[in-house]
């Protein structure tokens, strides 16, 4: 077993389908609720003040529904992991910081080599004239999307996956299910998908996430299974978006670059866990079903 991972007995309780299933059906009712009230208003998420702040609940929905599902084991050892996972920085490797935090940018960073692009930098150099405005924005995009999001996606779906799974599969399963969970999104105003019913550029955006899905299996199981090192993978890629003006040539060489990099993982690391230690994931242990 892969160090650091505590057990609540040698052989773990493989979870039901039925119960993953009422994992996602929970997330996506909290998420999918708050956003549909939004969209009926016609409101635009970024203008008002009460609307925008159902739309960041909305976003919290798989870590809310992982949160109750994690106290209704009633289980304090499970529950006590399940934070350690979250907040224990130490299972972070050092080295491990680099493919974590730069992966993406240097992705980015070879496709306008590639195009023969100039990097626009016009959203970060405004945010450098006013550090306020700076900080308000690193809190932002780490709080909503990363850890919104990955206490349930990689904290609790994929942890449950990967006891039936392949980490491979696993993490193609998550990713299907969060390029879903995002639909609704498409029909908020102000939202990162609004009113985008370009088939083309949404079957981009699915390959993307399951591309990301895959990386984040990849650091969260090669660091002790840290829900942060997950987090802070996707608060680079959101951060890097927010800094830079990236044109849709750009999006598109970068994902080819991001598709070759994923390969190089399975082939080097292996699908069954993504990692290169001998240890596997098989004595994996899940608290008893409440």
């Amino acid at each position: 077993m892969i160090q650091g991972r505590e057990t609540m007995s040698n052989q773990p309780q493989q979870p039901s389908v039925l119960s993953i299933a009422a994992y996602v059906g929970v997330a996506f009712a909290i998420s999918w609720v708050c956003w549909l009230f939004v969209a009926l208003t016609g409101t635009n998420a970024f203008t008002d003040i009460e609307v925008g702040t159902v739309v960041l609940l909305g976003g919290f929905g798989p870590t809310i529904a992982a949160i109750i599902f994690v106290w209704r084991t009633k289980n304090p050892q499970f529950q006590g992991d399940y934070w350690q996972r979250v907040f224990d920085l130490r299972r972070i490797k050092p080295g491990w910081l680099l493919p974590i935090l730069l992966l993406y940018p240097g992705a980015v960073l070879i496709a306008f080599i590639i195009s023969g692009t100039s990097i626009d930098f016009s959203p970060f150099q405004a945010l450098l004239q006013n550090p306020g405005s700076l900080f308000v924005t690193l809190v932002f995009v780490f709080i909503f999307g990363p850890f919104a999001e990955e206490l349930g996606w990689r904290g609790y779906l994929l942890e449950r996956l990967q006891i039936r799974y392949s980490a491979l599969v696993a993490s193609l399963i998550v990713g299907v299910i969060w390029w879903a969970w995002h639909l609704p999104t498409i029909a908020v105003e102000g939202m990162f998908l609004d009113t985008t019913f370009d088939p083309v550029f949404l079957a981009g955006y699915f390959g993307t996430l399951l591309l990301y899905s895959v990386l984040f299996t990849w650091v969260y199981n090669n660091n002790q299974f840290s829900v942060m090192a997950a987090i802070l993978m996707h608060f680079s890629i959101n951060l890097t978006s927010r800094l830079v003006v990236m044109p849709a040539e750009i999006f598109a060489i970068t994902t080819g670059v991001l598709i070759v990099v994923v390969l190089a993982v399975i082939v080097s690391y292996g699908a069954k866990h993504l990692v290169r230690e001998t240890t596997t994931l098989d004595n994996l242990s899940l608290a008893e079903e409440a």
